[in-house]
C-alpha cells in the first residue's frame, strides 16, 4: 500500500501545532524543588498536614541577620536595608518576631498559681516543700530581676521561676522597636521576609535574589555583615547551578554534534534532518507533560534531553540510508527496526508511569511522548526531504561509513571465537555477583544537596544565632479536643524531661510549657495551696512578715486561683509561634508539634521512636529520614521495573530474533552492569539516579543492537550507530563533570555504559553479513 507522506505529514504537523497551542495557553510553571519529584509520605493525613505546616514555617521565610562592630552602625544598617526591601512589596512582606519582653509576659501574672515551672511542679508533687522555700529566700536576698518580686502576692517567687523557664530559649528581644539577637558577640539585629509564593517559584527567585545580593554587597563595602537563612537561598542556588550546567554542557554537546555531522556529511542539510525529529520530540514532550501535570520539573527537562541520545538514532539511520534509497524505500527498509526500537524504548521508559512516584511518572510521560513524536517525525517528515538526496547520491556510500565498517570488520566475532564468549559471560557473571553482595545503596538526602558549603555555613550561623536547632526531627501530639491534646502532651513530656535530665536531649519546645491543660492548672493550684499550708508560716517568720501580711498572702492565693483559658492565652503575643494549634484539623482532631533541640544520638532516636510507637497519640517525624526512606522506596521500584522491562523486552524480541537474541541483549546488559560497577567503585555505592540513568543506557543500547541485527551488515548502519552513540555521549556523558548531584549521577552511568555497548556491539555481529 502506497503511503501519502504529504497528507500524513500535514496531519501530524496540525497535531503538533494544536498540542503546543493548548500547552502554551495553560502556562504551566517550572518547578525546581527536588521534593516535588517525591511522593507524599505514606502516613496519617494529620501527620502529613502537620509536616507540611512545619516545613512551610521555614520555607516561606528569609531571615536576615545584620551585624556590625557597634550598635549604632548595626541599627543604621537595619533602617537602610528595610528601605531597600521596599521594592519587594507585593512579593514579600517585612515581618517581626514575637515580643517576649517582661511587659508582655506580665500579662500572665494573674495566673501565677496555675502556671508553674516543671522543676517546681516536680518538687511539689513529691512534697518537697523545702526546695521552693529555700529558693524563695535566696531569690529575695539575691534578686535576679525576672518578673514581679512580691513577698506578699507571690512569696515563693513562683511567677519569676516560671518566667525564667519560659525565656531560657528565647534569643531575640525588643530593643527600641528593633529585634536584637542576644546569642551573638557583635551587635546584631534581625529582619524577616515572608514570601507570598513558593520559594521554588522561579519568578519569585528572580525578583528577590538580586535585591538580597545587592544588599549584601553594598553593606559589605561599609563593613556591615549581612547573613541570610532560608529555603529561598538554597532553591535559587540549586536552580542557578542546574540551569548553568544544563546550558553550558548542553551548548558544548550541541556544538560537538553539529561539528561531527558536518565533518561526516560535509553539508548543512543533513544536520537539519538529524536534529528536526529531536527538536519536535522535545517540543511535543514538553507540551504533553505541561498538559498532563500542574508543574513541570527542571530535572524532567534535563533527563528529557536523553531524547537526543535515543531519537537521534532514528533520524541518523534514516539520513544515512537516504544516500542510497529514496524516502519511501528507506521507510520500508528501516520500518521494522524503527518500530522495534520505539516499542522497546517506550516500554523501558513508559513503565515508570505505573509507579506511585510523581517524578518517575513525569519522566515517563516526557520520554515516551517525546520518543513517539520523534519517531513519527522521522517516518512522516524526513521522506519528503530525502528524495532528491537519493537520486544524486544513489550507490555512493559515505566515506566515513566505509572507514568505520573496515574498523568494525577487523573486530573478532563471538560466534567464531566461543572461548571469548565464555570469558565475557564469566566476567559479567562475576561482576554481577560482586554487585549483588557488595554494592551498597545510597539513599541519603545528601544526594539532593546542591548548596555550596559557604551557603550552608551562612545558614547555620543565622539559625544558631536565633537559637534554632538544625534538627529535622519533631513530635506530633494529637487529641480529640484541645484539652485532651494538652493533657497528652504533658504526659509525654515526662519522658522528654527524663531524657533531658540524663543529657540525652538538649531540650524541646511545646505549647503546654506556656499553656498547661486546665486539669494541670487546677492541680498546680492545689499543689501551691499545699505549699502555703506547709511553709508560709516558716517563710513569714524567716523574713519577718507580720500576721496581717501573712493573712494578705493567704488572701492573695484565694483570690488568684483562676485558670488560663485557651481564648485568653491566644490573645497574648507569646501565642504567635503556636498559631493554629488550638484550631481543629480537617480530621476533627487537635494536634501540636513538639520541637526537639540539639543533635540526637542514635540511641535517643530509637528511644523516641519506641516511646512514640507505644502511644497512639504521639508520632515521631524525622523529615530527613523520611526523605531517605522515600528515596530507598524510589530506588527499589526503579530496580524492579528495570528487571521487568528487561524481561518483557527479552520475550518480545525473542519472537523476532529467536536464538540470535543474545546479539541484541548482551551488549546493553553488559554495558549496564559495568556502568553500575564503575559508579559503585567511584562513589562507594549506587542510588536512585544511577538506576534511572541505566534506563537511558538500556534504551540506547537496545536500539543499537536492533539496528545492527536488522541491517545485517548494512554499509551505513555502523556509521549511524556510532554517530548516535557519540551524540549521546556528548549530550549525557559530559554530565559526569556536573557539580549538581542529580546530573552527575546520570553522567557517571551513561558515559561508561554507552562506551562499553559501542565496543561490544561489533563482537555480536553475525558472520554472515549482507553484501551490498
Amino acid at each position: 500500500m502506497k503511503i501519502n507522506f504529504k497528507l500524513c505529514a500535514l496531519i501530524w504537523a496540525i497535531i503538533i501545532l494544536v498540542i503546543c497551542i493548548f500547552a502554551a495557553l495553560k502556562q504551566t510553571a517550572v518547578d525546581t524543588s527536588i521534593m516535588a519529584l517525591l511522593p507524599k509520605y505514606d502516613q496519617k493525613p494529620l501527620v502529613n498536614e502537620l509536616q507540611e505546616q512545619q516545613t512551610a514555617e521555614y520555607a516561606n521565610h528569609v531571615f536576615i541577620m545584620v551585624s556590625a562592630d557597634n550598635k549604632q552602625s548595626a541599627r543604621s544598617a537595619v533602617n537602610t536595608i528595610s528601605s531597600e526591601l521596599d521594592v519587594l512589596v507585593g512579593i514579600a512582606d517585612l515581618t517581626q518576631f514575637v515580643d517576649y519582653s517582661s511587659t508582655q509576659m506580665d500579662a500572665l501574672y494573674p495566673f501565677r498559681f496555675a502556671l508553674l515551672s516543671d522543676s517546681v511542679t516536680k518538687k511539689l508533687q513529691i512534697k518537697d516543700y523545702e526546695g521552693p522555700f529555700q529558693s524563695a529566700l535566696n531569690a529575695l536576698f539575691s534578686p535576679i530581676g525576672a518578673g514581679k518580686a512580691d513577698p506578699i502576692k507571690d512569696p515563693f517567687f513562683l511567677y519569676s521561676d516560671m518566667l525564667l523557664e519560659q525565656k531560657i530559649n528565647i534569643q531575640v528581644k525588643i530593643e527600641d522597636t528593633l529585634l536584637r539577637l542576644t546569642n551573638v558577640e557583635k551587635p546584631s539585629y534581625l529582619l524577616v521576609l515572608e514570601l507570598h509564593k513558593n520559594p521554588f517559584d522561579l519568578p519569585t527567585q528572580d525578583h528577590v535574589m538580586p535585591v538580597l545580593k545587592k544588599i549584601q554587597q553594598h553593606m559589605g563595602e561599609q563593613g556591615i555583615r549581612v547573613s541570610y537563612s532560608g529555603l529561598l537561598l538554597h532553591a535559587a542556588k540549586g536552580a542557578e547551578q542546574a540551569k548553568f550546567e544544563i546550558s553550558t554542557i548542553g551548548l558544548g554537546s550541541l556544538l560537538g554534534i553539529v561539528l561531527i555531522i558536518l565533518l561526516v556529511f560535509r553539508r548543512i542539510f543533513p544536520l537539519f534532518q538529524v536534529l528536526l525529529p529531536v527538536m519536535i520530540g522535545c517540543l511535543v514532550a514538553v507540551a504533553v507533560t505541561c498538559l498532563w501535570f500542574e508543574r513541570i520539573h527542571l530535572i524532567t527537562i534535563a533527563f528529557g534531553a536523553g531524547l537526543v541520545g535515543v531519537a537521534v538514532d532514528y533520524s541518523m539511520h534514516f539520513v544515512c540510508e537516504s544516500y542510497l534509497y529514496t524516502g519511501a524505500a528507506v521507510v520500508r527498509k528501516l520500518f521494522s527496526g524503527l518500530l522495534l526500537g520505539l516499542i522497546s524504548s517506550v516500554l523501558a521508559y513508559g513503565g515508570l508511569a505505573l509507579t506511585p512516584f510523581p517524578g518517575l511518572q513525569q519522566i515517563a510521560v516526557f520520554s515516551a511522548t517525546g520518543l513517539i513524536a520523534a519517531w513519527l517525525t522521522v517516518l512522516l517528515f524526513l521522506p519528503l526531504m530525502t528524495t532528491k538526496n537519493a537520486s544524486k547520491n544513489k550507490q555512493r556510500p559515505l566515506p566515513a561509513a566505509l572507514i568505520l565498517n573496515r574498523c568494525k570488520d577487523a573486530f573478532p566475532t563471538l560466534d567464531k571465537h566461543p572461548k571469548m564468549a565464555s570469558v565475557l559471560v564469566i566476567t559479567v557473571g562475576f561482576i554481577s555477583v560482586g554487585l549483588f553482595f557488595w554494592a551498597t545503596p545510597q539513599d541519603s538526602v545528601r544526594l539532593l544537596q546542591t548548596s555550596p558549603p559557604a551557603l550552608l555555613q551562612e545558614d547555620q550561623r543565622v539559625q544558631q544565632a536565633l537559637g534554632n536547632s538544625v534538627n529535622s526531627a519533631f513530635l506530633i501530639v494529637s487529641g480529640s479536643s484541645r484539652e485532651a491534646m494538652l493533657e497528652n502532651e504533658e504526659l509525654f513530656r515526662q519522658q522528654l524531661n527524663s531524657l533531658v535530665q540524663n543529657d540525652r536531649l538538649v531540650g524541646y519546645q511545646a505549647i503546654s510549657q506556656s499553656l498547661p491543660s486546665l486539669q494541670r492548672q487546677r492541680q498546680n493550684i492545689a499543689l501551691v495551696t499545699q505549699l502555703y499550708q506547709a511553709k508560709l508560716d516558716a517563710y513569714a517568720h524567716a523574713i519577718g512578715l507580720s500576721d496581717s501580711q501573712k493573712t494578705l498572702a493567704y488572701q492573695s492565693l484565694q483570690e488568684n486561683q483562676q485558670t488560663l483559658s485557651p481564648e485568653t492565652w491566644s490573645a497574648l503575643a507569646m501565642s504567635a509561634q503556636w498559631q493554629g494549634v488550638l484550631e481543629p484539623r480537617p480530621t476533627g482532631e487537635y494536634a501540636s508539634i513538639i520541637r526537639l533541640q540539639g543533635h540526637l544520638s542514635e540511641a535517643t532516636i530509637r528511644q523516641l521512636q519506641a516511646d512514640a510507637a507505644a502511644d497512639n497519640n504521639i508520632n515521631y517525624v524525622d523529615q530527613v529520614a523520611d526523605i531517605s526512606a522515600t528515596l530507598a522506596q524510589y530506588r527499589t521500584k526503579v530496580a524492579e521495573w528495570l528487571f521487568i522491562a528487561y524481561g518483557i523486552i527479552t520475550v518480545l524480541l525473542f519472537f523476532r530474533y529467536r536464538l540470535d537474541i543474545w546479539r541484541v541483549m548482551l551488549p546493553p546488559i553488559t554495558g549496564s552492569i559495568i556502568a553500575l560497577s564503575y559508579a559503585v567503585l567511584i562513589n562507594g555505592g549506587y542510588n536512585i539516579f544511577n538506576l534511572v540513568a541505566l534506563m537511558l543506557v538500556f534504551g540506547i543500547g537496545l536500539d543499537m543492537g536492533i539496528f545492527l541485527q536488522e541491517s545485517r551488515g548494512g554499509v551505513h548502519t555502523w556509521l549511524a550507530v556510532s554517530l548516535s552513540t557519540l551524540t549521546s555521549l556528548l549530550a549525557f556523558g559530559l554530565l559526569a563533570l556536573s557539580q549538581t548531584p542529580v546530573l552527575y549521577h546520570f553522567g557517571i552511568i551513561v558515559l561508561p555504559g554507552l562506551l562499553v555497548i559501542w565496543l561490544l556491539s561489533p563482537l555480536m555481529q553475525t558472520s554472515q553479513l549482507e553484501t551490498r
